[in-house]
């Protein structure tokens, strides 16, 4: 259809053209003979209020002049940009509707049975502040004493003899609470023979798949002091100077206090609360040592007190309740933990636990001291010496009466963020003949193996 001739034709032609290049930006179509997006747009933008100057002028309308910034060479469009309301003010929306735009056309309404997907997807919320993470660790251990059952005697995790083992596969997903978000939780899923060893004494589970949940708890955080912090579930023991989590020991091989003193894990209640910047109290309600399923009919309390000034830090826990099958007799448990920062590249470490327990002959001690030093002179190359004595008196732990020693050195090499190998020496010895040897000649007071440990991150 042609258009009018005169003013009214004029005006027609200029509020289409306007119309036009209104639906052009608002499709983003690209001009020619522009360096980029930005200055297209602006040079579109500084036409459009071109056209929208005439047009007024054409009605007797008065319109005042935007200024389009100009850069240091002269042009008119270099560094301009468009500006977020451009199209939205409902002047320019109705006169490009009334021009050129087309009728909307509404959506036709969801039939019965659909589900109606526009809306945000809420379950997503889940995963707000989560974070996800896990590590591989696999190892090759070699004991020079051959012990025909292919196991070395008294480790945790590093059993296998002259072997290729993949020791534990860890995932995990966590969500820590804080004052805008008091509820959390921690779930860690582990596999392997390290799985299995840690959960193989609990009646509840043994090794089925309960044995793969390592730990999984709930927080909530309630506005108490400094904020008191509540879980409830399973989760690893507060005792000792190492962990099952191979990423944040110093050592390779777990010391004879981790594997022979103190539990491994616990399942129930515990309550945390800073008092202070530098000390925190923790207390503990749980069914007992390494059992989800209690196997009496007592329960075991425990109380932590930490104290943190930067370079020293002091743990000290208590732990008291009957772990024995049936039986009403109290095990106690002392577990105290110092750690000195000597500058950043030197760390001293001490552990000190000491247990009793009730059997038929009387009380059962065992206790046992552990010394560490961690020289990191590099970033990616750290040296640790370590050093334990271990009394089972009675051999109530390792199921032998003997003095247990040992010297480990652990050379670690951090690869990459996310690639840590170290490699170890280690020498045990007892005044008691009780390490496995492929000779009955040999000495079986004395073991020394040697070992290379992978830790993938992730």
């Amino acid at each position: 259809m042609l258009m009018g001739t005169g003013k009214e034709g004029r005006i027609n032609r200029l509020a289409a053209v306007l119309g036009l290049a209104a639906l052009v930006l608002a499709g983003a179509v690209r001009l020619p003979a522009q360096n980029t997006v930005e200055t297209r747009l602006a040079a579109l933008e500084a036409r459009i209020q071109q056209l929208e100057s005439e047009l007024a002028a054409a009605r007797g309308m008065t319109s005042q002049p935007v200024a389009v910034p100009v850069s240091a060479s002269g042009s008119r469009l270099e560094g301009a940009f468009l500006r977020p309301a451009v199209l939205t003010s409902p002047a320019r929306l109705e006169m490009a509707s009334a021009a050129a735009a087309p009728a909307a056309v509404m959506a036709p309404p969801l039939q019965a049975g659909t589900p109606d997907f526009s809306g945000d997807y809420e379950g997503l919320n889940f995963f707000k502040g989560v974070k996800f993470g896990g590590f591989i660790d696999a190892y090759y251990g070699y004991d020079f004493n051959k012990p025909p059952s292919g196991k070395v005697t008294y480790r945790n995790f590093d059993f296998n003899h002259n072997s290729l083992t993949l020791s534990q596969v860890d995932f995990e997903m966590t969500k820590a609470t804080g004052e805008a978000s008091p509820l959390g939780y921690n779930v860690q899923m582990t596999f392997g023979p390290t799985a299995d060893w840690v959960n193989s004494g609990d009646p509840g589970v043994g090794n089925s798949t309960g044995a793969h949940f390592m730990q999984y708890y709930l927080s909530w955080r309630a506005n108490v002091g400094r904020g008191l912090t509540l879980d409830f579930g399973k989760f690893v023991t507060q005792h000792g100077a190492e962990v099952i989590d191979t990423r944040a020991d110093w050592n390779y091989s777990r010391g004879i206090l981790f594997a022979w003193a103190i539990p491994y894990h616990h399942f129930g209640a515990r309550a945390t609360l800073p008092v202070s910047d530098k000390v925190t109290l923790a207390a503990f309600l749980v069914n007992g040592w390494n059992n989800v399923v209690d196997n009496n009919s007592g329960k075991t309390g425990g109380f932590q007190f930490i104290f943190n000034s930067g370079p020293l830090s002091f743990i000290q826990n208590y732990m008291v309740g009957p772990e024995q099958t049936g039986a009403s007799d109290k095990r106690h448990l002392l577990d105290s933990l110092l750690t000195l920062k000597a500058g950043d590249k030197v760390t001293f470490m001490a552990n000190y636990d000491y247990g009793m327990d009730r059997t038929s002959d009387g009380h059962a001690h065992w206790q046992g001291i552990a010394g560490y030093v961690k020289l990191q002179p590099t970033s990616w190359f750290a040296l640790t010496p370590r050093i334990e004595y271990f009394a089972d008196t009675h051999g109530f732990a390792t199921g032998t009466a003997q003095k247990l020693k040992e010297f480990t050195i652990t050379p670690e090499f951090t690869l990459s963020d996310n690639l840590v190998t170290r490699f170890e020496y280690r020498h045990d010895w007892s005044d008691a003949e009780s390490f496995e040897v492929s000779d009955p000649t040999d000495d079986a007071t004395k073991q020394d193996t040697a070992a290379i440990g992978l830790i993938l991150k992730f």
